[in-house]
């Protein structure tokens, strides 16, 4: 129930709803004069009426809301008529595109000169069979040979998928001195042998080089080259039995052997051949040679075969078992590992809770290696130093830096890890390290040797 004291707004309610809710349109009729009565009640009853205001607006404040339609109220649809009337409107159209022909036959017979005009008999054109270039070409060099190499393109690896390949830079020593000077880039498969990967060489050799006359696989040999193209003679080739994913070497120098016989090797049965060096041109010398000069060249070559296995694993990783020496002299067992990229140094771990001195995992590019030597010899263990240093790139994360200070040397840019193993273990390392570093030659073992060099003529100089 709700009480409303406008009478105006209640005058027009009822009006509204008179005239909305009757069909027959009487109280429309009877109501029609009421505006008049309603401007006169409403002078007479308000006290302080208000000239300004317009009767527009008093006529539109107590009007009510027009009304709408329901938007659920259903939408006609066309009658059957209608659809029937558009069908037939589009078949007229598509008849009166047609075109009716009444056929008739004819009593009277054609003659053959008639008949013939009719229906002329047409020659066929024979087209000329057209031919690509590449099918010419196949038949004009059907007979040419195949090349001798082809067997080895399956160690391709420019063109594998989810298959281990390695690059390398091939100097080919027996081209003209304007043409091996650029080297060539190979990608093979992990899984190739020394000699596959030279038979590979050589067949996009046979393609790019077709003037040059190339001979079988056995006769060539890949040595271990600089970048700058010169060949290691004091190392004599790699084994081609040999898988070349063991090697980590990516500058390489194919040379041809004048005589296959060239290379050191070992039989599974331990047997030792030997045979001569490639670069070693008087042959009418070495068959006069006495027995002695020949166990001096068995042994010279054992040495070397001995230099040429530890140069080939030495960027191979191994983990060394020794001992670390903190500032407090305090010795600390730990793993360190060494391999061709980088020296990590990973502490044992102990279920000791008195532990003096905690050592973490610390990790250093073989970049900022300077230097491995060997500082004392007790009688049973051996102290080796290895130096590196922080400006030369980047080592691990500083949280893996160890809670000691290491041993400082004369340089403030040097520091030094000092290392505590038995006497072959330390020889190993500082061997291994030491030939990785000669084999890699970084900007920090080069600022460290001319900081020696420069530190021995001053010394030289006080003298």
């Amino acid at each position: 129930m709700a009480l409303y004291d406008n009478k105006y707004w209640l005058l027009s309610h009822i009006r509204n709803s008179f005239i909305s809710t009757d069909d027959t349109g009487m109280c429309e009729l009877i109501m029609a004069g009421e505006e008049g009565v309603r401007k006169h009640l409403k002078q007479s009853l308000d006290l302080y009426p208000d000239d300004e205001d317009s009767e527009d607006e008093d006529d539109l404040s107590h009007e009510s809301y027009d009304l709408q339609l329901d938007t659920d109220f259903p939408i006609r649809y066309r009658s059957n008529t209608a659809a029937r009337l558009e069908k037939l409107e589009q078949v007229r159209k598509k008849t009166s595109r047609m075109k009716h022909v009444k056929w008739e036959t004819n009593n009277s017979e054609l003659s053959q000169e008639q008949v013939d005009d009719l229906f002329v008999r047409k020659e066929p054109v024979v087209s000329e069979v057209k031919q690509s270039l590449f099918s010419k070409t196949f038949k004009q060099y059907r007979m040419m040979p195949s090349n001798p190499f082809i067997e080895f393109a399956k160690f391709d690896g420019s063109g594998q998928v989810n298959l281990q390949t390695k690059k390398y830079r091939i100097f080919l020593t027996m081209l003209p001195e304007h043409q091996r000077n650029y080297p060539m880039n190979i990608c093979c498969i992990g899984s190739a042998k020394v000699s596959e990967l030279i038979g590979l060489i050589l067949l996009k050799c046979s393609t790019m080089y077709e003037d040059y006359h190339w001979k079988p696989v056995t006769t060539y040999g890949l040595y271990i080259t600089e970048e700058d193209g010169e060949v290691d003679r004091d190392l004599p080739c790699l084994d081609a039995r040999e898988n070349i994913s063991k090697f980590g070497f990516h500058c390489l120098g194919l040379v041809e052997h004048t005589d296959p016989t060239k290379y050191v090797s070992f039989d599974t049965s331990e047997s030792v051949i030997i045979m001569r060096s490639p670069f070693n041109t008087s042959d009418k010398k070495s068959k006069d040679i006495s027995k002695s000069d020949q166990e001096k060249q068995i042994t010279t070559d054992l040495h070397l075969m001995d230099v040429h296995k530890r140069a080939m694993e030495a960027p191979l990783y191994k983990s060394y078992k020794v001992y670390m020496i903190t500032k407090m002299r305090a010795k600390t067992e730990i793993h360190l590992g060494i391999s061709g990229e980088k020296i990590e140094i990973d502490p044992v771990q102990k279920n000791s809770k008195f532990v003096l001195v905690k050592q973490k995992p610390i990790n250093h590019d073989m970049d900022m290696i300077a230097w491995c030597e060997t500082v004392d010899v007790k009688s049973n263990r051996t102290i080796f130093r290895i130096i590196y240093s922080q400006n030369f790139g980047s080592s691990s994360a500083p949280e893996n830096v160890s809670t000691f200070s290491p041993t400082l040397q004369t340089s403030a840019s040097f520091k030094s890890y000092d290392f505590e193993a038995e006497h072959e273990t330390a020889e190993e390392i500082v061997y291994k390290i030491s030939l990785i570093l000669e084999l890699r030659s970084s900007d920090t073992r080069k600022e460290y040797l001319a900081a020696q060099e420069r530190r021995y003529y001053k010394k030289k100089a006080l003298i």
